[in-house]
């Protein structure tokens, strides 16, 4: 079949992309022909200050030169190097297959990531509304922080479940989200894992060796982790146990920010000795690759502590950096992890098969 997909592709992020590339392999895997729709995102529910953020242009110049001021020549830097790099990935792993409205092919699949999410804007033919392919299908779509009471609160209520019905079928990767299709638009969605994990990335993350050994590695927004109470916490971790601090995909001062590519960052996280995230991907890598993690829960986290209790890792989380030596020097059970992964993994290849098959 010819597919596109409809996710988050351009999103300064390495975990939005690998998990939109797994998608695609996932997809190509299976014999079908697969490329991403391309969209103008809406940033509907958010000051044209904020949005600014989000889209490069001259209205964009004001918000940059204020982020200059706050976070410094470094952090620019750091990011204009890594907006080359992902780059040059989606240049070759993230074809695009032209805009979501004039695309005919034989089926869209909508996800993964926040793409039912409300927060930024909203966008009806993330829900299947005005698509033209022959079937629709979700796979892993997320809700993110928009919870039922939400979508009411907005009045979305309608648009979301019209196009959820269209839909052959629906899968998300979450309680939440699936509290909120249910709710929603009466639907029984399928519980699947992130494409990331789905794939697995074995091969890449194997593929790059760091050119150093016994390291923490931190994978958290340059937005957060910048306060000392937090990051001292850490520092003194590492000189307990002699080891270095690096952090990868988000540049902060306080250690050695690299640039890498996303199937690096998979070898960086591979060899570490322990990860230290707030993120959903963060943790997501950490899960495949076998390597402990330190996880930070911050505001919301609907989608971040139902992933860790899928995988018995609710211990690994911490609400405060003081309890960070107590999670980190306790061991994890991997064969526990990696029976649950394998179980995951099948259930949502099975969705993803059935539903492909439907559609034929």
């Amino acid at each position: 079949m010819k597919i596109g997909i409809l996710t988050y592709y351009g999103v300064h992020n390495h975990g939005a992309v690998l998990q939109a590339n797994a998608l695609k392999t996932v997809m190509e895997g299976k014999g079908h022909e697969c490329g991403f729709l391309e969209f103008e995102r809406s940033y509907s529910n958010i000051s044209q200050q904020q949005a600014n953020k989000y889209k490069f242009g001259l209205g964009s110049i004001g918000f940059y030169a204020k982020y200059m001021m706050e976070k410094g020549l470094g952090n620019i830097l750091y990011n204009v190097s890594k907006k080359r790099t992902l780059g040059k990935f989606r240049a070759v792993n993230i074809p695009m297959m032209g805009k979501y409205e004039d695309f005919t092919g034989d089926l869209a699949v909508i996800g993964s990531d926040e793409v039912f999410s409300l927060e930024i804007g909203v966008n009806p033919f993330l829900y299947g509304n005005g698509l033209k392919a022959k079937h629709i299908i979700s796979y892993a779509g997320c809700f993110g922080p928009t919870t039922y009471d939400e979508v009411v609160k907005q009045g979305q209520q309608k648009m979301i479940s019209d196009g959820l019905r269209r839909m052959d079928a629906v899968s998300v990767r979450d309680q939440n989200s699936m509290d909120t299709v249910k709710k929603s638009a009466g639907i029984d969605a399928t519980l699947v894992c992130d494409p990331v994990i789905l794939y697995g990335y074995e091969k890449e993350m194997k593929s790059f060796v760091p050119p150093m050994k016994d390291y923490i590695l931190i994978y958290s927004y340059d937005k957060n982790l910048n306060d000392e109470a937090e990051y001292n916490h850490i520092k003194k971790y590492a000189e307990k146990h002699n080891l270095k601090i690096v952090s990868v995909g988000y540049y902060h001062k306080w250690c050695k920010s690299i640039d890498a590519s996303p199937f690096e960052l998979l070898g960086w996280i591979k060899n570490a000795k322990l990860v230290v995230t707030d993120t959903f991907h963060g943790s997501v890598m950490s899960i495949i690759c076998n390597t402990p993690a330190v996880v930070k829960l911050r505001g919301n986290q609907n989608k971040l502590r139902f992933l860790l209790s899928e995988y018995g890792l609710l211990d690994r989380t911490i609400l405060d950096f003081s309890e960070m030596e107590s999670v980190a020097d306790k061991s994890v059970d991997f064969a526990n992890v990696n029976a649950a992964i394998q179980e995951r993994r099948a259930a949502s290849m099975k969705f993803l098969d059935d539903a492909l098959a439907g559609c034929r």
